[in-house]
């Protein structure tokens, strides 16, 4: 059977030495960046970068975790460039917000716009067999993922796999939830992606994490952990040990465990001084939902009375935000207000992922609360 090592080693805050000092003990449990980065190669180094945010927020990848790596790459011989492809707004916009841009600028380092796409071929795949992604892909010869320990509406968490959505440009993120309107289905094409892409080593910032209504609107959480390893999934199995879920409990890593791509968490080789890390994370509200619970046609038929349903809160300051980037178009935005149509909705959580307000409710109805004290 494969082994799969992931390192997980004790940071305490995001000063510059502290952090390259984590990173460089990570990588030496794993036996070096050497061992997934040779000289010459062109790196594609890839942070979470949601949304142009203050970094005390905890919505995007810590700037001195992304100049750690960027330093250990060049020490190597290699090149590294940074890109990603934002929930909203644009890459350079978003990255000048967060602190990313001027690591980029200080270390001389390109950063890319995820713009222009191409065409991936991926026969193999199980929910999704062509995926149309950054062309960027194409320019590189590794991938890095750089990813933030956060909680998400829809997954229950996002980390080393989910990460790798942003690889998918801009608007065109919508039709992947419109074909994949299920968890375990949107799941299945997260792990396709994955597969696809094969990024060669996953680095979660865990430092201070986002617990609650993540992964734009919950609460910092600080957590205390750099984690690292070559498999996605196996980080993501460790990742949620950590933040107090159980890895079978989340669409994502039970898919991992079940196609064979990694180990239960008995089984991971967990190693560095973090290993005994353990945390309780907030779960979002969503993933209280039945989906999981209950045949999939049964699921279909009363999704209007099964999942938590968004709702408009009065602080909502009409922006359209959420309209604009509803898959489904469900929201719509009418002297100064948003209306929601619950037929159309198709219970992404896009809306409340997005608002910058935090004015996007998930409330259920009488049938769902009377259920899940039955179920």
């Amino acid at each position: 059977m494969k082994h799969f090592r992931v390192a997980a080693v004790k940071t305490a805050d995001y000063s510059g030495g502290v952090i390259a000092g984590s990173i460089e003990k990570a990588l030496a449990l794993l036996g070096g960046l050497d061992q997934f980065v040779q000289k010459g190669d062109k790196v594609l180094l890839k942070p979470n970068l949601l949304e142009g945010v203050p970094v005390e927020c905890a919505v995007t990848t810590h700037p001195e975790v992304l100049r750690a790596m960027i330093r250990q790459v060049k020490a190597l011989g290699a090149i590294p460039i940074v890109g990603d492809s934002p929930g909203v707004s644009g890459t350079i916009k978003a990255a000048e917000k967060c602190g990313i841009a001027s690591v980029c600028r200080e270390e001389s380092v390109e950063l890319v716009p995820f713009d222009a796409t191409a065409e991936y071929p991926f026969p193999e795949g199980i929910v999704i067999k062509r995926f149309q992604l950054t062309d960027v892909l194409k320019r590189v010869d590794k991938v890095i993922t750089l990813a933030k320990m956060k909680t998400h509406t829809f997954m229950g968490m996002t980390g080393a796999t989910k990460i790798l959505f942003g690889c998918i440009v801009g608007m065109q993120k919508a039709q992947f939830h419109l074909r994949t309107q299920q968890r375990r289905e949107f799941a299945g094409m997260l792990v396709d992606l994955a597969s696809l892409v094969k990024p060669v080593l996953s680095i979660v910032d865990g430092v201070i994490g986002m617990e609650g209504n993540g992964p734009r609107n919950g609460r910092p959480f600080q957590s205390g952990v750099i984690l690292a390893g070559a498999n996605c999934f196996a980080v993501d199995i460790v990742m949620a040990e950590m933040m107090g879920m159980k890895a079978e409990s989340l669409p994502v890593a039970s898919l991992s465990i079940e196609r064979g791509l990694t180990q239960p968490f008995s089984e991971i080789d967990l190693v560095g001084d973090g290993r005994e890390v353990r945390h309780q994370f907030v779960a979002p509200r969503s993933m209280r939902s039945l989906e999981d619970r209950v045949p999939g046609w049964v699921a279909h038929w009363a999704r209007r009375h099964l999942t938590d349903r968004p709702q408009i809160l009065d602080c909502c300051i009409g922006c359209g935000r959420c309209a604009e980037h509803c898959p489904p178009k469900a929201m719509t935005l009418a002297n100064g207000r948003v209306r929601i149509d619950d037929g159309k909705c198709i219970r992404c959580y896009c809306c409340q992922e997005l608002c910058p307000q935090n004015a996007v409710n998930l409330e259920a109805d009488w049938v769902l609360n009377l259920a899940r004290r039955f179920i």
